[in-house]
């Protein structure tokens, strides 16, 4: 039900609803006073030419009139006609259908045979899935994408299980050898051997169904893995599978879209049914009828300004036309003091440090534990230490880690100068020499 905007004045309404009711020789309908208004006929105003200019239609709506709230509305309803049961043209409705689908079954059939020789591929998790037309369907377990390689056909890791979860039909026949024993000889699947297709009405969908079986043994059953095939239509994409779910036990569904099938229209999607519209609009005296209609005007524009939000333009985390930043006498942003500069951030830690001889040549470095913590193997940076060592004879040295975002992780010795002793740790200025390796 649609309540129009538009106003009817009191006197375009009665002209509407008697001049229905003299049209269609019906007397108006009676009914409950708080509803529906009745009239008869003895009240009925004189129908001239007026109501020619009226919006109505009596042979295809019939008009009600009706109370909400208190207020009086003006109903047009459609008039649908209901077709009268006829037990013989629904008999043949049936057959006709029986033949549709017989038809359909066949076709869709010719027209899935254009997936001869591809394979299609699905990945849920753990499992991947490959389906070949005509072949069978296998569940496996994919190796990790290489670096640059296609993702797609994905490879199956020969480590894992895989198990085929159902097999088109193949045909045997049957030889004798020498000694008059006969040899089943299996040929493989051929196009005409393919699985037994079946068409299957959901409301007013159409599709195609295929139960292929001889799969893997499942464990738990001991009987063969199964699956049903469902191919249904898809205009908007190429042929893809759209899930895999065990629906039971070592038993599975697979649906399947494609275009093909949309080549026949008995698969295509139905069309969309619209419901027939029942409209109302609210019943004024005349005089008030345009104050009414600029008083919905007057409400829609309010209420489309009320759901109107500006999103604000932000460029660099300023709100542009804001004036926060930048003020209207054309102040501009101050230059931050690091403008230009590498905003590269350096993380080093010193893990090993030995004064000079001078000083008493004391030597700490950071324990096993510790290191192994800073993801560093003691090995290498006690190989480290005595080649620093080695270097600076008598002089001060330190090892430490540098780490960079985005680049390799180094581990540095430096030999320090007696006059640098007493400088910031972890400064590198003055150095005679640096020992550098990378992690």
């Amino acid at each position: 039900m649609i309540f129009s905007d538009e106003a009817i004045s009191d006197i375009d309404a009665d002209l509407i609803i008697h001049g229905s009711a003299s049209t269609t020789q019906d007397s108006p309908q009676s009914s409950n006073s708080n509803s529906v208004a009745s009239h008869s006929p003895h009240n009925r105003p004189s129908l001239d030419s007026s109501i020619g200019s009226l919006d109505w239609d009596p042979s295809h709506q019939k008009y009600e009139l009706m109370t909400l709230n208190g207020e009086k509305h003006l109903c047009t309803i459609p008039i649908v006609e209901v077709p009268i049961r006829n037990e013989t043209a629904e008999a043949e409705a049936r057959v006709a259908e029986q033949k549709e689908l017989a038809r359909a079954t066949d076709r869709g059939c010719e027209l899935l045979q254009g997936m001869e020789g591809d394979c299609l591929y699905f990945v849920s998790g753990w499992w991947s899935y490959s389906f070949c037309y005509n072949a069978e369907i296998v569940q496996f377990h994919q190796l990790p994408p290489l670096p640059g390689k296609a993702t797609l056909p994905p490879k199956a890791d020969p480590g894992t299980k895989q198990y085929v979860l159902g097999r088109a039909k193949t045909t045997s026949t049957k030889k004798e050898d020498e000694w008059g024993n006969q040899i089943d000889i299996r040929n493989g699947v051929k196009r005409s051997d393919s699985p037994k297709t079946e068409i299957q009405v959901k409301g007013d969908t159409r599709y195609l169904v295929q139960k292929l079986e001889g799969g893997t043994t499942c464990d738990l059953t001991g009987k063969p893995r199964r699956i049903e095939v469902q191919y249904h239509c898809d205009l908007h994409m190429s042929d893809r599978i759209g899930y895999v779910k065990e629906v039971g036990t070592c038993s599975y569904l697979m649906a399947i879209y494609t275009p093909r099938l949309c080549n026949d229209v008995a698969f295509l999607p139905p069309k969309q049914i619209k419901a027939n519209e029942i409209v109302c609009q609210i019943v004024v005296p005349k005089d008030e009828v345009d104050y009414q209609n600029s008083l919905k005007t007057l409400e829609a524009d309010l209420e489309a300004t009320a759901n109107k939000v500006e999103m604000p333009i932000t460029v660099g985390g300023v709100v542009i036309g804001a004036g926060k930043w930048i003020s209207k006498e054309g102040a501009g942003l101050p230059i931050p003091a690091n403008f230009g500069q590498d905003d590269t951030v350096l993380k080093t830690e010193i893990i090993a440090r030995a004064k000079s001889k001078a000083e008493g040549g004391e030597i700490k470095v950071l324990s096993d534990s510790e290191l192994q913590k800073l993801d560093l193997d003691p090995s290498i940076v006690e190989e480290l230490k005595v080649k620093v060592q080695k270097l600076a004879k008598e002089k001060g040295w330190k090892i430490e880690v540098i780490d960079a975002p985005g680049a390799v992780r180094e581990i540095m010795g430096s030999i320090i100068d007696d006059d640098e002793e007493g400088t910031e740790k972890g400064s590198e200025e003055g150095s005679e020499e640096l020992l550098k390796d990378e992690l």
